[in-house]
């Protein structure tokens, strides 16, 4: 059996080369494991000098978590910020960035939502289907565009490399909680099909106080994916993806700074679609990549199943990406050159139909991408990208990004540097409901700078890696308010904010089958919203963050303990208009699977098994002490 959960840094599989630097090994891979968002190609994931986690299905499938936001609580420079109950707004920052400076792949498509804040909504993301999460750290907009300033969050769903597969799930528990969920496909040299379907639901409890209403939670998920070789030189992709999911909330009260019981509820629906056609000619050296990417999001708010109000918004993306490779003795030299169309738009919708929030809005940026990577057959791998966008609507931008990483026997040195900006949201240009609150126009992208190094050890199936990262941003967009009219609205900061810190990891096989992996971050995160004025702390981020996890794996039965630790973090109580404190905590997984057969398993499951207060935002409590229980196939 494998081990459950591996969280490490610069490690290694026994006779492959080291993994890059800050990864969650990889236990069910080939040789050469491979990052599918450091580059605009597939490249192995020993050639890059950026910070990469990663989690794959045995992971997953060991601590049987609901959602993927679960997972990343255990990755290096990530903090997560859940508001109160299992479906509530969720915010990932990752290195310190703001929760909107990041995007989101799922299969290659990006999922970040147009008609909100343009974050991802992470808090409707299931688990179940997922076979691998990758974690980029660092500025990406030079590869991937706006947004990428605090990296990159991608997916992967399960897939068969050849045969037929059938799995699923279900389980129950605690706050009337029940999961499940059932997928599989079919794959032969030629074609590739797969799909899974999966469903969430649970009666919840009150996040404002003991005995009040319960904001429950509901989510049906449809994922399917076709990729066909229709000759040897052309591979034709199509993936689909549709989610329906409902979230029970409490509303504020601003008076006294806490919650209210109140019949508040959010409908969030996303459909996504990518048709790609590949060619691959000269025996694979040269590929040419056309792809089109659509997205349709609704957020619909009803208060006691009355309409108050929704957002709309649509993303289609068309990429065209030509990639060449050349062989020259032991140095493999990759050029590529790509042109991205997107076109997105937007409609707010009152239930007043007289509100200034009523409005349809649309924008276009055409972006040229250059991308070129050396590697050598000693292990050295570097890497140059540089993009240029053309926005319709706000100025121009260019971005770059530099990495490098060089291997001395069981050491491995790594580095990175790169720009990135974040273009203003619809809700910043244009505003959002209430009508008291205005958009601003005027509003210019935000940029960042940010530099990393690093240093990693692996042998004989230890390692441990120390990574230093460092970032700014500037023309950070803030919120205003005007005490005489009652407007809220935003600007561009003048000041600027700083982000730094590091992250340790490291891993030990104790045993056969016993794995201890543990991993660290100090970040130190900070805003100046008036140039010359003091820096005061970013609030919901931890000084001090980090995962401890014990696995042990056999052919009977497996068992897995994981730790995440949350800092002490600063927050707003926005009834006075004052910093408070948020407690740290520690949340203890506890997870179990008993192999009744090959192919079938009993699992169990205790989630914050010491009951500790978990308070992410302020007033908003988290659940307590939960457990559950179920059963698994596998065909």
């Amino acid at each position: 059996m494998l081990p459950l959960i591996v969280l490490a840094s610069q490690a290694a599989i026994a006779a492959t080369p080291a993994p890059p630097n800050n990864q969650i090994i990889i236990l069910r891979e080939t040789p050469a494991p491979i990052t599918v968002t450091a580059s605009r190609n597939m490249i192995r994931l020993a050639e890059t000098g950026i910070s990469i986690s990663q989690i794959t299905l045995p992971q997953i499938e060991a601590l049987s978590l609901p959602l993927v936001k679960d997972y990343l609580t255990l990755i290096p420079g990530v903090a997560v910020a859940q508001t109160g109950p299992l479906g509530a707004q969720t915010q990932i920052r990752i290195r310190g960035a703001e929760a909107n400076h990041s995007i989101s792949f799922i299969d290659g498509i990006e999922m970040n939502d147009p008609a909100s804040s343009g974050e991802f909504r992470i808090d409707t993301l299931l688990s179940h289907g997922i076979e691998r999460i990758e974690v980029l750290r660092g500025p990406q907009s030079a590869l991937w565009g706006s947004q990428a300033i605090g990296g990159v969050i991608s997916l992967a769903t399960r897939a068969p490399v050849r045969g037929s597969m059938l799995y699923g799930e279900l389980q129950g528990g605690s706050l009337g909680t029940v999961r499940g969920g059932a997928g599989g496909g079919w794959a032969d040299d030629s074609i590739s099909i797969s799909g899974q379907l999966s469903g969430l639901s649970t009666d919840g409890y009150d996040s404002a106080r003991v005995g009040g209403d319960k904001d429950g939670y509901d989510n049906v998920t449809a994922h399917g994916r076709i990729e066909w070789k229709a000759v040897s030189e052309l591979t034709l992709l199509l993936v689909g993806r549709h989610q329906d999911s409902t979230s029970r909330f409490d509303g504020f009260n601003f008076v006294t700074g806490v919650p209210r019981d109140e019949p508040l509820e959010t409908q969030s629906r996303q459909t996504a679609l990518r048709a790609e056609a590949a060619l691959a000619l000269l025996d694979g050296q040269w590929t040419t990549r056309a792809s089109f990417m659509g997205v349709r999001a609704d957020n619909i708010n009803r208060r006691a199943n009355a309409f108050q109000n929704r957002s709309d918004g649509e993303r289609d993306l068309f990429r065209l990406q030509s990639t060449g490779r050349v062989q020259a003795g032991n140095l493999t030299h990759s050029l590529t050159g790509a042109l991205d169309i997107e076109t997105e738009r937007f409609i707010s919708s009152d239930a007043n139909a007289q509100a200034a929030s009523n409005q349809r809005q649309r924008r276009r940026q055409t972006s040229l991408v250059g991308e070129y990577r050396l590697s050598t057959s000693n292990g050295f791998a570097a890497g140059a990208a540089l993009r240029h966008d053309m926005n319709d609507r706000f100025a121009d931008a260019t971005t770059v990004r530099f990495d490098a990483v060089a291997p001395i026997g069981d050491v491995r040195l790594h580095a990175a540097f790169g720009t990135g900006i974040a273009d203003p949201t619809f809700f910043d240009q244009f505003g959002f409901f209430p009508g008291s609150f205005q958009g601003n126009p005027n509003l210019v992208p935000e940029r960042s700078r940010g530099v990393e190094a690093g240093i990693g050890w692996a042998a004989g199936g230890h390692s441990f890696d120390v990574t230093l990262f460092d970032a700014n941003l500037t023309n950070e967009i803030i919120g205003t308010f005007n005490s005489n009219t009652f407007i809220a609205g935003v600007a561009n900061a003048t000041g600027r904010s700083t982000r730094r810190g590091v992250e340790v990891a490291g891993r030990a096989e104790l045993a056969k089958g016993l794995t201890l992996n543990t991993s660290y971050t100090y970040l130190d995160a900070n805003q100046q919203q008036v140039a010359g004025s003091a820096f005061v702390r970013e609030v919901r981020r931890p000084r001090h963050s980090g995962s401890i996890a014990l696995n042990y794996s056999s052919r009977q039965f497996d068992l897995s303990a994981a730790a995440a630790i949350t800092g002490a973090r600063g927050d707003t109580d926005f009834a006075r208009f004052v910093p408070v404190t948020l407690p740290a905590y520690t949340l203890l997984t506890l997870a179990g699977a008993w192999h009744i057969s090959p192919r079938i398993d009993l699992t169990v499951r205790v989630e914050n098994a010491l009951d500790a207060s978990q308070v992410d935002v302020f007033a908003y409590r988290g659940p307590g002490f939960t457990a559950h229980g179920g059963i698994r196939f596998r065909l």
